[in-house]
């Protein structure tokens, strides 16, 4: 499970922003967290709320962005640029580096992971576990200099940092070559998070549908139809190889790599004279809504099945608030949720905003200073809030900020 998520000096976040999914000592909503090791309790859900060009999209970019640095480091060559790094634009100096950390826990073990780079090469690196209450600091690395926690653990790392260059991480240096220090904290960031900004389409949902044999995924899907009030019976897709040829009905005008797609949705029509009859219309046909939730349903399955932590921009977009209320219950729910899923997520729904379905420290905010155009991150905990208070009309009026200035 993630436990927090830190970035400095990346897009609108110029000073350090943490994102923290730790539980506050409170007594609402038990269901909505997870007991973990040593007593800590980790949060399902978290809402993240604000002001159009506030930033939330830029803290989720910065997620996106740390874990594709991570998951692309073997790929590059000397010399080549690290990318996405994008520092605070509104400076003097924008040479400054950029820094991400990750705090989550992996086999029952707490681990803290982070970097600092520019887009020409790691300037720090860490990586410490707690298999106690005490930290034990596995790897330490300024720029090319390394130092190490244990005899054990620099007679196994030491020899690899000579196959590390400036550009790369270390952990995934290390890992490439079948460390068993930096294994598994590698395997979480690498497997356990998936983070789909506002401008990254979520193509691979359509090789996850094609590749369904057991059609558990479809039916999945389709039961979110129908739990949403749908009026879709089913679904069908057809794939075949790209081979330059004609679009093959191509789905939403999305390229999809080397296959080719067709989509089609089932309708049961009652006529007038009491008989039900199939239609079958392509998905493109059908709402933004329904296509968004048809993209969405495999990564909701996936995190559901496996306990993983699925981050997304704009979850609601084109969403009736009734389903993003159900989409958000069926993750803090011990019932559809038994391994600890998480979800992260910006939204202007402010349904969303009642202490009957959300902790206060569940829903977080980011406010704009339009002086500056730096971001800050903040949660509705920080607050003095009473538990039956109406949170959305307070915040609507403005108490917690992070709501546009409307001349």
């Amino acid at each position: 499970m993630l436990i927090g998520f830190c970035v400095c000096n990346f897009r609108s976040f110029r000073e350090a922003a943490e994102l923290s999914l730790k539980a506050c000592p409170f007594n609402e909503h038990p269901e909505n967290v997870q007991a973990v090791a040593n007593g800590m309790s980790i949060l399902k859900s978290v809402a993240i709320f604000g002001a159009n060009a506030a930033g939330k999209s830029n803290l989720i970019k910065a997620m996106s962005a740390a874990l594709l640095i991570i998951r692309t480091s073997q790929t590059r060559q000397i010399g080549d640029r690290i990318p996405f790094v994008e520092p605070y634009a509104f400076s003097v100096d924008t040479t400054g580096e950029t820094s991400f950390e990750f705090e989550f826990i992996t086999q029952g073990i707490r681990y803290r992971y982070g970097f600092s780079c520019t887009s020409e090469s790691i300037s720090e690196e860490h990586l410490v576990r707690y298999a106690t209450k005490r930290p034990a600091i596995v790897f330490q690395r300024n720029r090319q200099d390394y130092s190490f926690h244990s005899n054990a653990t620099r007679a196994e790392l030491a020899p690899l940092t000579e196959r590390n260059t400036p550009n790369k991480l270390f952990l995934a240096t290390a890992a490439s070559w079948n460390s068993a220090a930096v294994r598994e904290p590698f395997l979480w960031l690498r497997n356990s998070m998936d983070v789909f900004d506002s401008d990254k389409p979520m193509l691979q949902s359509l090789d996850m549908y094609a590749d369904d044999g057991s059609g558990e995924l479809k039916e999945f899907t389709n039961g979110l139809l129908r739990e949403s009030d749908i009026n879709i019976s089913d679904f069908t897709i057809e794939v075949r190889d790209a081979k330059g040829s004609a679009p093959f009905l191509p789905f939403m005008d999305i390229p999809a790599g080397t296959r080719e797609y067709r989509v089609m949705a089932t309708h049961l029509i009652s006529d007038g004279d009491g008989k039900t009859l199939r239609y079958s219309l392509p998905l493109n046909s059908e709402s933004k809504g329904t296509r968004n939730l048809f993209l969405l349903g495999p990564w909701i399955k996936k995190a559901l099945d496996n306990g993983y932590t699925f981050c997304v921009d704009e979850l609601d977009s084109s969403m009736h608030p009734a389903l993003l209320l159900h989409l958000v219950s069926l993750f803090d729910s011990e019932k559809t949720n038994p391994h600890g899923a998480q979800l992260i997520m910006t939204s202007h729904t402010t349904d969303l905003l009642t202490t009957s379905l959300l902790r206060r420290d569940q829903v977080l905010f980011v406010e704009k200073d339009s002086r500056t155009g730096e971001s800050e991150l903040y949660s509705l905990a920080d607050f003095s809030t009473r538990t039956r208070e109406d949170i959305r009309k307070a915040y609507l009026a403005g108490r917690f900020g992070a709501v546009p200035n409307i001349l």
